[in-house]
């Protein structure tokens, strides 16, 4: 590997992880304020709305010049482009961009909300969400579940257990240690990889 590639992927690297922060520090933002900003009864681009306001609030975005996005279009390279192909363009929750070495990095998420004892918003959370970037309907990114209701625990075990109906039992989600997030969970793919999961938790 040559120097000028080891050192785009420590940029790649650092970026993620910077993106994760500011996701990280824009939930924790919002659940230390004294009059919640929240409801759980909110969809979720109401959440993910709230954390792109913490998130462009914060001076450490444009101190690492990071730019933020909702509602992202993920283009098609279509061959023949016709009236209204904008609007059956695939779209994610969340986008970050950064530019350095002339490079464009970009950092994706998707978002779903999830209710312990809510047996379709965590099939959901599988369908739309896990298998969305399994498909590659959706780049390499983070999943973020919005707990309005219930336990962590339990509602990642009731994910696990249809996982585990459906025979992908080695898809399940683990619990694994982060270093600014407790509830953070990885599920690995045979065709894809690892993917991440943050689980915040708004029933605080």
């Amino acid at each position: 590997m040559g120097l000028h590639k080891i050192i785009i992927n420590s940029v790649k690297q650092s970026f993620c992880n910077k993106c994760i922060t500011l996701v990280i520090e824009a939930y924790n933002s919002s659940i230390s304020e004294i009059h919640k900003p929240y409801t759980t009864d909110w969809l979720e681009n109401d959440f993910t709305g709230m954390l792109d306001k913490y998130i462009l609030d914060n001076k450490k975005r444009l101190h690492w010049n990071i730019n933020c996005n909702t509602e992202q279009h993920l283009h098609d390279a279509y061959k023949h482009l016709t009236k209204g192909y904008a609007n059956k363009e695939k779209r994610i929750d969340m986008s970050m961009s950064h530019i350095s070495f002339r490079n464009e990095f970009h950092f994706y998420i998707e978002a779903k909300r999830l209710k312990e004892q809510d047996y379709n918003l965590k099939k959901r959370y599988i369908e739309t969400g896990i298998d969305s970037f399994i498909s590659s309907k959706y780049p390499q990114g983070i999943l973020i579940g919005y707990l309005i209701e219930g336990d962590t625990d339990n509602t990642v075990k009731g994910i696990n257990d249809i996982l585990i109906k459906r025979g992908r039992g080695d898809e399940v989600m683990v619990r694994q240690n982060h270093s600014i997030h407790n509830n953070y969970y990885e599920s690995t793919h045979a065709s894809f990889g690892t993917i991440s999961h943050f689980v915040l938790d708004y029933t605080i």
